[in-house]
């Protein structure tokens, strides 16, 4: 770890950072490094000058440079935190391995490495590093905010709901604190969380906080069942970031009916992988997470999240600049690396699934059908489908990052629908090609008949069915998706129908 004398600079280069002044903190890590080139700790505090300056792959030779020369637990933390920023998981989690050998961690350290095993599905030793971090920095106000989302994941809702109500109080700017206490409110709580927010109103706020800001008031009306505030307040947070997108729904169709096109007239030669997991795809909010955990209660099977790695493999793989655009198509269809690339990805999902099968639930792998099949042939892919009208007021509901391209058609419910269309046609398209691989299962089915559609299903993945598949609500496991709360309730027909609460405020042609 580093002594008191590095601790020092490094304190010294965060506050020129933290003042904007990139140029003298380079300045300065530069002469030094001239009087004596072996300093491993200039390369560090570079490293944290360029990852501020945006240069993430040379923040990386920086600290690869660190590492040859010190084999510090806080270098291969940063690297960790700097692959999980460029999506390159199965690199973040060998050096995040590696850093949880050492102990001595700072506060800092600790909220770091809670947040890179979030990001890797490591969801038990997240709560306890962040923890660990509460404790050394009780009044930061990020590292509150941090442990009350760990809190969240974990079902811990009452501890969750007292520290953001505590920080919302010390804080009031603190907008994404706002949007998760809104998320957790009851009736009591939302008229006078409403009240707090509308304090704000006039407070001067970037792109970003008006779309928390919003959201957490619509929240707040929601619970109070006032539905015509809550979707003007939906609405004025879409709309805070939409003008900012350049998402074009005649793109994404495009592309999708382009991705049909040529899985139509090309194949990719499949490997003899025995390798069998399962995947659960689908529209988010549509159910992924729901089947997801009735799955995982099977004995053969065990959760590893939300993966993102097949897309970012393919992406590597191609050298393609997207992970959903055409010219990415071309070349996975032409390239014979991707099935290399994948192997990385059974790598880790053996790691974590404990020498049982996998089910990785990352609802946007359903671009990727064809390479997965490629890769593994014995796989299972469940593609859930919902109700467009609730499905399309869910994801309207729902706050997504505009940082993620992935989500981008969320921003407009016309851009929704047309979204939620062009999904169906990939998965029908899907199903056919691939009858024992790809299994269509409707969320409303699921509801209605529990104990058949489970069976079903359970028969589609190759796993015995098991009666207790239906108390997955039971279960403690961490979720950090959405639907947090919803799966810790029995199966249920509340949010069947749910967009009729909205029907009045829609536009008249968009939902007949």
């Amino acid at each position: 770890m580093l002594n008191d004398t590095q601790q020092a600079l490094r304190a010294h280069i965060q506050q020129l950072l933290a003042n904007k002044q990139l140029n003298d903190a380079h300045h300065l890590l530069v002469q030094r490094l001239k009087q004596n080139p072996e300093d491993h700790v200039c390369y560090f505090l570079l490293s944290e000058v360029n990852t501020a300056a945006g240069d993430i792959n040379k923040a990386i030779k920086l600290l690869e440079k660190a590492l040859s020369l010190a084999p510090f637990a806080v270098y291969h933390l940063a690297l960790a935190k700097l692959y999980v920023l460029l999506g390159k998981v199965s690199n973040a989690a060998v050096h995040y391995q590696s850093a949880i050998q050492t102990a001595g961690f700072s506060g800092a350290d600790f909220d770091t490495l809670a947040n890179i095993a979030t990001r890797l599905g490591h969801y038990d030793d997240a709560l306890s590093f962040q923890q660990a971090a509460y404790q050394r920095n009780k009044d930061n106000p990020q590292i509150s905010y941090n442990l009350a989302v760990c809190y969240k994941i974990h079902g811990l809702f009452d501890e969750a709901k007292s520290l953001l109500q505590q920080l919302t109080t010390k804080q009031p700017s603190f907008y994404q604190a706002h949007y998760s206490q809104a998320e957790l409110n009851t009736i009591i709580d939302a008229e006078q969380h409403i009240q707090k927010l509308q304090a704000l109103a006039d407070k001067e706020k970037s792109i970003v906080e008006q779309q928390v800001y919003f959201h957490s008031l619509a929240l707040n009306y929601e619970h109070l069942n006032d539905y015509k505030n809550a979707f003007k307040y939906f609405a004025l947070s879409k709309q805070a970031i939409a003008g900012k997108l350049n998402y074009q729904a005649s793109q994404h169709h495009h592309f999708c009916q382009k991705l049909i096109t040529q899985s139509k007239q090309q194949a990719p030669a499949s490997s003899d992988s025995e390798f069998s997991p399962v995947f659960v795809v689908g529209l988010p909010r549509s159910g992924t997470t729901l089947v997801e955990k009735i799955l995982n209660q099977s004995t053969q099977l065990q959760g590893v999240g939300e993966f993102n790695d097949i897309a970012q493999l393919i992406q590597d793989a191609t050298q393609s600049a997207r992970v959903i655009d055409s010219e990415m198509l071309d070349k996975a269809y032409e390239s014979e690396a991707i099935k290399t690339a994948l192997a990385s990805y059974q790598q880790r999902a053996e790691l974590l699934s404990d020498g049982l099968r996998s089910c990785d639930k990352q609802p946007f792998n359903f671009y990727y059908i064809d390479f997965i099949l490629a890769a593994f042939p014995n796989a299972k892919i469940v593609c859930m489908q919902r109700g467009w009208q609730d499905c399309s007021i869910a994801n309207f509901r729902q706050m997504y990052s505009p940082q993620s391209v992935f989500h981008h058609y969320s921003f407009t419910l016309e851009d929704i629908a047309s979204f939620h269309q062009d999904y169906s046609a990939l998965v029908s398209h899907f199903a056919n090609k691939y009858p024992e691989n790809v299994f269509l299962q409707s969320y409303e089915q699921l509801v209605a008949e529990p104990t058949l559609q489970t069976q079903k299903l359970y028969a589609f993945c190759d796993l015995s069915w098991q009666e207790n598949c239906l108390t997955f609500y039971k279960s403690n496991a961490a979720s950090a998706t959405a639907s947090k709360k919803q799966i810790r309730q029995p199966l249920n027909k509340n949010s069947i129908g749910s967009w009729q609460n909205y029907a009045e405020f829609i536009g008249a042609d968009l939902f007949q």
